[in-house]
């Protein structure tokens, strides 16, 4: 965890190290403006995107921990068995006709 902090912190402060610059006037320049200073460097380049970060990451694993308990490998299921494409009667033996005898099937509908 140590390295993760340190492998972003690192960066973040190498890249933000032209903020800290003393700004001295280059020829032609007419105004001086006041350096950031180390506390509101890391703050506004630190800071403000870890807490994005850590709000969106919440964001999107805060569903699936609100959601109800889901089945396990290994336990034992709970539940009614449920047919998504099965028989109108499943006690029947597969192959058996239909106890409707007007219904029709088949890719042509001319059983």
């Amino acid at each position: 965890m140590a390295a993760i902090a340190v492998g972003v912190v690192v960066p973040v402060l190498v890249f933000a190290s032209p903020a800290l610059a003393t700004n001295k006037p280059d020829d032609g320049e007419g105004q001086h403006y006041p350096s950031l200073g180390l506390g509101n460097t890391i703050l506004l380049f630190v800071v403000v995107p870890l807490g994005a970060f850590l709000i969106i990451a919440a964001l999107a694993v805060l569903p699936s921990t609100l959601s109800r308990p889901r089945y396990r490998p290994g336990k034992p299921w709970d539940h009614d068995p449920q047919w998504v494409v099965g028989p109108a009667d499943p006690a029947a033996p597969a192959g058996a006709p239909a106890s409707d005898p007007t219904a029709r099937g088949g890719a042509s509908a001319e059983w």
